[in-house]
């Protein structure tokens, strides 16, 4: 076989197009011809060509992360996700989120007290466990962040907000206002002191 035509891609400058006896045979990255020396004229045999697409692919898989990345910050699980919806293997994909790691462009520790920070206020211990674990986040990750989220009065206020105008004493309310709280992932003993709490402001 030879190689007939090399010509850029109109959509991506990063990817060409590679002509095989004369016909189109598949777009690849730059990169990837590059490293592999092609040019126009040469023979090349099927298994170069196949490592070539191989290789491509992983170029492109990583430029497909590079851009999701920097317009969201995902963990690895969801990154992973994202690469299998695009249709590549497991292979590449850990490749990809490996490399990505490893270069510090995803960290599901920085994730996990981040996420940790932003939503301390509004959201208890239990929920926000549960979040991590959903978008991929390691036990130990979750609870080292966990082990900094600062202490507040997060569930008092929520309850407080809640009970506006409502009579705590009612014990339909009271039952509805428990359930929101634990909703919200705060635990019983975050929630018998917002409920102890709000007993004496409304005594007072």
């Amino acid at each position: 076989m030879k190689i007939t035509g090399i010509t850029m891609q109109s959509k991506n400058i990063d990817r060409v197009n590679l002509y095989i006896d004369g016909a189109f045979y598949c777009g690849v990255s730059r990169i990837a011809v590059y490293n592999n020396k092609l040019e126009v004229g040469m023979e090349i045999e099927q298994s170069t060509l196949d490592k070539l697409i191989f290789d491509s692919d992983k170029d492109k898989a990583f430029d497909y992360a590079l851009t999701y990345i920097s317009k969201y910050t995902p963990t690895a699980k969801i990154l992973t996700n994202k690469l299998y919806e695009k249709g590549y293997g497991k292979i590449i994909v850990d490749y990809t989120v490996e490399k990505c790691e490893h270069y510090g462009y995803i960290n599901d520790e920085e994730y996990a007290r981040s996420y940790v920070a932003l939503n301390a206020a509004i959201k208890g211990k239990t929920r926000l466990k549960m979040e991590l674990r959903n978008k991929g986040v390691s036990d130990d990750k979750i609870d080292r962040a966990l082990e900094q989220m600062p202490q507040n009065d997060a569930c008092q206020n929520l309850a407080q907000k809640h009970s506006k105008n409502q009579d705590i004493h009612d014990p339909k309310y009271r039952a509805k206002l428990i359930r929101f709280l634990q909703y919200r992932g705060y635990e019983w003993e975050d929630i018998s002191q917002a409920l102890a709490t709000l007993k004496i402001v409304d005594e007072d």
